[in-house]
């Protein structure tokens, strides 16, 4: 048996500095519970920047540079702090952040194993709607995932559990373990057309992608927290009515998409806990393995050849 964790919990917004100092003890938490792979929400750190969504690229401008600021680089001393962290509490942790390279930020998530070493970095692969105003695009080698002494390590973020080409790519590498990371999944509730956003739909897709994978999935989120509600909005009151607090919605999947864990609080910053044993992916494996006797490459060559755009029409 494994224990494994997902984190449901507000980061100081738009604070490296504050959401650190949270990492850290949501790190020790898990050390303390015996966690051996500790999964957080999208752009954790430091915070999910979702002012773009509610006012006009360059009215937001002054968020976006603040969370510009607040971005961090794999390698700097903000990720090291990470990772002497997770060495003292003996736990794999699946960071979700803002990742600073040179001029550019991407929406990214790192894996650093129980010696604090950063053994995986990848970066969105096509960021959804207004984010394309603020993170760049993630390269393909972000299709991947790490061997670890417990098993087959993956992670996607938010809407590229949307792509079915993003999800056979997981499947074909074998991954048993994914950490699914989620915003705060509470803003926009009741706004025509946006149930896409939903927390409803976000469960559904962290689901169904166990129950196609045969893997656990760990779904990890954000929260958004009264206090940043109007600061999120700029000041605007009149905004307040697109973003709740809340939006919680961390859950642990096993391979056939049942949950393994009891719903959380919407408001309660928590762990979603449990133990799982590889042994559960063998009999859904059995009835389809999408990598495997269930898979058709030759279809998928087919269609993914016939949809493809000439070369000079790109």
């Amino acid at each position: 048996m494994i224990r494994v964790a997902a984190v449901q919990a507000a980061p100081v917004w738009l604070e490296a500095k504050g959401t650190l100092e949270k990492t850290i003890a949501l790190i020790e938490e898990a050390g303390r519970n015996n966690v051996k792979l500790l999964g957080f929400g999208e752009s954790w750190l430091p915070g999910y920047p979702i002012t773009i969504f509610m006012k006009p690229p360059m009215v937001s401008m002054e968020i976006v540079i603040q969370y510009r600021k607040n971005a961090i680089a794999v390698d700097g001393p903000e990720m090291k702090a990470i990772g002497q962290a997770a060495k003292r509490a003996g736990t794999w942790v699946m960071l979700g952040y803002a990742e600073r390279d040179k001029g550019s930020i991407y929406c990214s998530q790192a894996l650093l194993n129980d010696l604090g070493q950063v053994v995986m970095n990848r970066r969105k692969l096509k960021p959804t709607h207004m984010e394309r105003t603020v993170w760049g695009e993630g390269r393909v080698e972000g299709l991947t995932v790490v061997e670890t002494p417990f098993g087959i390590v993956g992670g996607l973020n938010c809407w590229e559990h949307l792509q079915p080409i993003n999800r056979q790519g997981m499947f074909q590498l074998g991954e048993q373990i994914h950490v699914a990371s989620w915003p705060a999944l509470s803003a926009f509730r009741g706004v025509e057309g946006t149930r896409p956003l939903s927390q409803e739909v976000a469960e559904l897709e962290t689901s169904s992608y166990a129950l196609q994978g045969g893997c656990f999935a760990l779904m990890a989120c954000l929260l958004v927290s009264e206090e940043d509600r109007l600061k999120m909005c700029m000041g605007d009151e009149s905004l307040l009515n697109f973003v709740e607090a809340g939006g919680g919605s961390a859950v642990i999947f096993g391979p056939d998409g049942d949950r393994l864990t009891k719903r959380l609080d919407d408001n309660a910053e928590a762990l979603a806990i449990a133990d799982i044993d590889l042994d559960a992916i063998e009999a859904v494996k059995v009835l389809g393995d999408p990598a495997g006797h269930y898979f058709r490459p030759d279809v998928a060559r087919y269609v993914l050849e016939r949809s493809a755009a000439p070369i000079n029409a790109l």
